[in-house]
């Protein structure tokens, strides 16, 4: 829900997704992941942030690159994704909130109770982080799956990873996962190995 309202965000558009959380719980968020370092997926935070304490964010090491990056190709990535996506009045960000902790190959974290096991790989970008919480089986794909893999990218955007994509894929689909949240589209809850040994077989064909 905190990345759907970050979609949003960066597109100007309005959204009362922080109210449907609140509604559910008060509590303070005092940890976040970010999946990767795509606009649409870090900019759900700051409401968060706003009305509570500053939570620890964390992320893969090259989202930082990627930020940074960002600032510097303002201009041109605001009217390539104009283009891409028919908004005129899109505005590129020129502030990003940074991680607190970052990782290279791999970070478990425990919080609550609960472990939230962190591995990189490369698929859409290249800073991608796999989620995994074993006490729930619960798999966080972020945009290694996206109901369209792999997405290869097109003439505008960088060349993206369908071969390291492919291999994210098997090593999801070899985890004991039965719940999968991915941050595009709805939830699956069971027969979650076998939605990923699918996906890597057709990413195989087309790679």
């Amino acid at each position: 829900m905190i990345e759907e309202y970050a979609d949003r965000v960066w597109r100007g558009e309005s959204d009362d997704s922080i109210v449907d959380v609140r509604a559910w719980s008060r509590a303070p968020l005092t940890t976040a992941f970010y999946s990767h370092g795509h606009i649409d997926h870090v900019f759900g935070l700051g409401p968060f942030e706003e009305s509570g304490p500053r939570a620890t964010v964390h992320a893969h090491e090259a989202v930082g690159d990627r930020f940074r990056r960002y600032v510097l190709t303002n201009g041109y990535n605001a009217v390539i994704n104009q283009r891409q996506f028919q908004a005129d009045g899109l505005r590129w960000p020129t502030e990003y909130r940074h991680p607190d902790v970052t990782y290279r190959d791999a970070l478990t974290v425990r919080r609550a109770g609960l472990t939230f096991e962190l591995t990189h790989a490369k698929g859409e970008t290249d800073d991608a982080t796999i989620g995994y919480v074993p006490e729930h089986r619960l798999l966080l794909p972020g945009d290694l799956f996206i109901w369209v893999t792999p997405n290869c990218g097109n003439p505008q955007k960088v060349q993206r990873y369908p071969r390291e994509w492919v291999h994210a894929l098997h090593r999801m689909a070899a985890m004991d996962a039965e719940i999968m949240l991915p941050s595009h589209g709805a939830p699956v809850f069971g027969m979650a190995r076998g939605v990923f040994a699918r996906a890597a077989a057709e990413s195989r064909k087309r790679s």
